[in-house]
């Protein structure tokens, strides 16, 4: 295969899950930081995996930016890596704050959404997301390694989230720590960067 895997990892969690992808793949191996888009240009396949942080996948503005710039003709593929992404609505959010590009539409079947009845919207706009193939892959905290800002975030994260019981297991993850990089969650992936690919 003439792939490349490109990650951005703080923390360690999302290189891990980089450089097994890498190496079930054979491909070549860049960190997001040394990576522009010149870099990209030998490869058919492209996979990016970034961190995610307030929902954004960081880094991800490498494919998203320059979708329409020659990527869009790759076989690209994303992944994310956090501990709050196995709950649906978080990945949906995730999905389109990262991939999603809002548009003014006046198509007929958009008269009868809840927003175009509203007299104050001159205009209706809608969410498309760009047909990057995504997976969130669970991540791993450590409150002792956080750096002096991402500190100050979490503190603000949890006492967003301390009034729901619902957060009470990522509240244990922020006071405690976890590690829930799973090595099997690769394999989706893997499967869908190879298909096709096999005899070329």
């Amino acid at each position: 295969m003439n792939a490349v895997v490109v990650y951005y990892s703080r923390y360690g969690a999302t290189e891990k899950y980089a450089r097994w992808i890498a190496e079930e793949l054979g491909a070549d191996l860049i960190p997001a930081g040394k990576c522009r888009l010149r870099d990209l240009e030998p490869y058919d396949t492209i996979v990016y995996g970034g961190g995610i942080y307030s929902g954004g996948i960081r880094g991800v503005e490498l494919i998203t930016k320059n979708w329409y710039k020659g990527l869009s003709e790759k076989r690209v593929f994303c992944f994310g890596v956090g501990i709050t992404i196995e709950e649906e609505a978080n990945r949906k959010q995730a999905m389109e704050i990262n991939f999603g590009k809002r548009f003014v539409t006046d198509a007929e079947e958009d008269k009868d959404r809840p927003e175009a009845a509203d007299p104050g919207l001159k205009e209706l706009f809608r969410v498309k997301l760009l047909p990057i193939p995504c997976w969130f892959l669970p991540g791993a905290f450590d409150p002792s390694s956080l750096r002096r800002f991402d500190k100050g975030v979490m503190k603000l994260v949890r006492k967003m989230m301390a009034d729901d019981p619902a957060n009470a297991k990522i509240l244990e993850y922020i006071d405690r720590g976890c590690d829930l990089v799973d090595k099997s969650r690769i394999g989706e992936i893997v499967a869908a960067a190879k298909d096709g690919c096999e005899d070329k």
